[in-house]
């Protein structure tokens, strides 16, 4: 029998580039078995929408809405499990039930209690000394940190007798650090506070417990084996990885296609595709320089107003920005990413536009990804006609307005010499809008 094949869907900005939408069509047609996450936590949030209704994932994989597709939550996911169970009773409630078709790796690594109240004291530490990232607040680097010193609690671990002891120790050591935060930074939670949020999260480990928690790894290994295919899952973008990003102003977890093999333990062998979403501009939330951002107020303001560009998971404006094509580069070639979806195509409002197409350094154009994005004093750019919402909801490449099928044409051939193509492009928010373009 023929093996099966992973195909990857990842961000090629800074998050926020409608993957979810996108991932939800690609499993409408039947090409895969299952939907897997290989990487962040409940800092990332997926938005889908099926008619009226409409859900924000951020640990259940995006094709909850279709109903045959296997979701998994790689060993590489850092699990809320509050979110967790939060998401699968918000989806029966829209009358999806996940459950059965639901598998939590056993090596997937837990988000305590603590995790969460560390991470806003290291936030309110670097806030004082003007160093602030501007996390989710959702624990995510501090679980991740516990990752890499070999002290974190594996989801697995709930099931086991010892559970109590490995959870005693480690809260112990949480509260450590937060009487460190308090005496050295003033930062302090009430005991109360504490006390309550630690019995939310006991409440929801019982819940946790009753799915299936499993070796994921096995589980997809075993689905390639019988010649099916399975569709990988990012959160937030290739310029957030903790690698390859603007560090520090970067996720906790590596965000490229590479980690797939690591976050659900497959063979490099088995991957086909890489997807690369990108929005027809581009948005950056949280701290950190963006050298694209828009420059008049009032034209930013109206891309975020139109695009709704608020965070799913904090509810943060996102600042907006012209089409990078230097980042754009740079994410392409960590990615390797062989296709890609544009999103927001219908949004445009102003009638000219400009791309992005270099970096500045005093005055030098830079040849290769700056270190730092702090280092970029000035931006090359070409300017465009705008096309308004000209082409709001079109489903046809024929019913495209010039300007933007100009607009793509550009891109494509800005493009061409790295073995990308554009292959749909999404003209609003519902799952049916957009067009394919390479046909």
């Amino acid at each position: 029998m023929k093996k099966g094949f992973i195909d990857v869907v990842v961000g090629l900005q800074w998050g926020d580039e409608g993957k979810g939408k996108n991932i939800d069509e690609l499993l409408s047609h039947g090409a895969y078995s299952g939907v897997a996450r290989f990487q962040g936590g409940a800092n990332a949030g997926h938005t889908l929408k099926l008619g009226d209704r409409t859900f924000v994932g951020h640990i259940v994989p995006s094709g909850c809405f279709q109903k045959g597709i296997e979701l998994y939550v790689g060993n590489g996911v850092v699990v809320d499990a509050i979110s967790l169970i939060k998401e699968i009773s918000e989806l029966k409630s829209l009358g999806f039930n996940v459950t059965p078709r639901l598998y939590i790796s056993n090596r997937a690594k837990l988000v305590s209690y603590l995790h969460i109240f560390l991470d806003q004291a290291d936030e309110y530490r670097r806030k004082k000394l003007g160093t602030q990232i501007g996390t989710t607040s959702r624990g995510i680097g501090p679980t991740y940190s516990d990752v890499r010193a070999r002290r974190v609690l594996l989801v697995g671990d709930v099931l086991s007798p010892d559970f109590t002891k490995k959870e005693a120790i480690l809260s112990k050591f949480h509260m450590n650090l937060l009487k460190m935060y308090k005496k050295e930074y003033g930062f302090e939670i009430p005991e109360q506070k504490i006390k309550e949020a630690r019995t939310k999260w006991l409440e929801a480990l019982k819940e946790l417990k009753k799915l299936k928690i499993c070796d994921v790894s096995f589980s997809i290994q075993k689905r390639l084996r019988e010649g099916k295919n399975i569709l990988a899952e990012g959160a937030q973008a290739v310029m957030l990885d903790v690698d390859f990003g603007d560090y520090p102003n970067v996720t906790s977890s590596n965000t490229l296609p590479a980690n797939v093999c690591l976050g659900l333990g497959v063979p490099h062998t088995a991957l086909k595709n890489i997807y690369g979403v990108i929005k027809a501009y581009t948005t950056k939330v949280g701290s950190g320089s963006f050298p694209s951002r828009m420059k008049d107020d009032k034209i930013e303001k109206l891309f975020r107003d139109a695009g709704n560009e608020f965070g799913a998971t904090t509810g943060r404006p996102r600042m907006c920005g012209w089409l990078d094509l230097f980042a754009l580069r740079y994410a392409i070639g960590l990615s390797g990413a062989n296709k890609i979806f544009i999103n927001k195509a219908d949004i445009c409002l102003s009638d000219k536009i400009k791309v992005v197409t270099g970096y500045k350094q005093n005055k030098k154009t830079l040849k290769e990804f700056p270190l730092y994005l702090n280092q970029v004093t000035d931006v090359v750019t070409e300017n465009m006609p705008g096309w308004g919402y000209a082409n709001y909801g079109v489903k046809s490449k024929r019913k495209v307005s010039k300007e933007l099928t100009s607009y793509l044409n550009y891109i494509q051939k800005k493009l061409s010499d790295l073995n990308v193509k554009i292959v749909s492009v999404g003209t609003g928010p519902d799952r049916d809008q957009f067009f394919n373009w390479d046909n």
